[in-house]
């Protein structure tokens, strides 16, 4: 079986729409993938409308922050109809326009001409809208040679057109994903190396730990380890954007394990014994 729990589209900040996407997965094999978005489910709602044998979770990744931290948490097998989730992400949509504005104004005042419309015309497909985004206009008009570089020169942290996102807490989000009827994971954890933060998470419903991941390479067995000790689910994905972001997130090179897959629904169906009989 092959599976990938952490895929991007259009929808937040991938490349390839879910009608772009769902094909690529077939033409690599994929038997289950799940679409973890940015602070949206659009992607995964527009993916169901695509005649597929494949497997797709809904899934969603949560931006949150804690003092200097910047994490993300997944959650799987959301439920848009149930609880705080569908509140959560229109806010979260709406703060995020405002952000591109404060952006552009910032970008304004260095004497770059750029609007904020052009943004968002750029990418109307995305509920996700953000700094990749911006980074793409400015590419595009020769302010920056790519992506990184306009993020150097503009956009990235302590730069001079940086505005802060919209974060909640990791408690609020982890919360939000259980009151919506899913499962609250821990992204891409090599990013924020830290085992004893992780298990104080747990105190407040974290569930699982997203082992496999381009970014824990360094970390895999300690990873693998401590989850089990810990009774933590264990997930993964290659945290796909797209062919031309970070070449370490490529898909189709990590797997997870189907019984780490059956874990993880034996767990949902704990919650809710007639999930997979409603039509999901």
């Amino acid at each position: 079986m092959k599976i990938d729990l952490h895929l991007h589209t259009n929808a937040s900040d991938g490349e390839l729409s879910p009608y772009d996407l769902i094909p690529l997965c077939e033409k690599i094999g994929f038997d289950i993938i799940a679409i973890a978005d940015h602070d949206t489910i659009r992607g995964f709602k527009e993916s169901k409308s695509i005649n597929t044998k494949i497997e797709i979770v809904p899934a969603v990744e949560l931006s949150v922050r804690e003092e200097k931290r910047d994490i993300h948490i997944l959650g799987y097998y959301i439920n848009e109809n149930k609880g705080p989730l569908s509140e959560y992400l229109k806010i979260f949509r709406e703060e995020r326009i405002k952000r591109i504005y404060k952006i552009v104004e910032n970008l304004k005042k260095m004497g770059i001409k750029i609007e904020a419309e052009e943004v968002f015309k750029e990418n109307y497909f995305t509920d996700s809208i953000g700094r990749p985004h911006v980074a793409k206009i400015l590419v595009k008009k020769g302010y920056a040679k790519d992506i990184d570089d306009a993020f150097e020169k503009y956009i990235g942290y302590s730069k001079p057109a940086y505005v802060p996102k919209y974060k909640i807490s990791p408690r609020e989000a982890i919360e939000i994903i259980i009151k919506s009827g899913g499962i609250p994971v821990l992204a891409h954890p090599g990013q924020y190396y830290d085992l004893e933060y992780f298990l104080y998470l747990k105190k407040f419903g974290l569930k699982g730990i997203e082992v496999w991941h381009p970014d824990n390479f360094p970390y895999l067995n300690e990873l693998i380890e401590f989850a089990e000790k810990n009774n933590f689910l264990k997930t993964g994905g290659s945290d796909f954007h797209g062919f031309s972001h970070n070449s370490k997130k490529e898909i189709g090179k990590i797997l997870i394990p189907y019984s780490s897959f059956l874990d993880l629904k034996r767990e949902i169906n704990e919650k809710n014994p007639h999930y997979f009989t409603m039509g999901k």
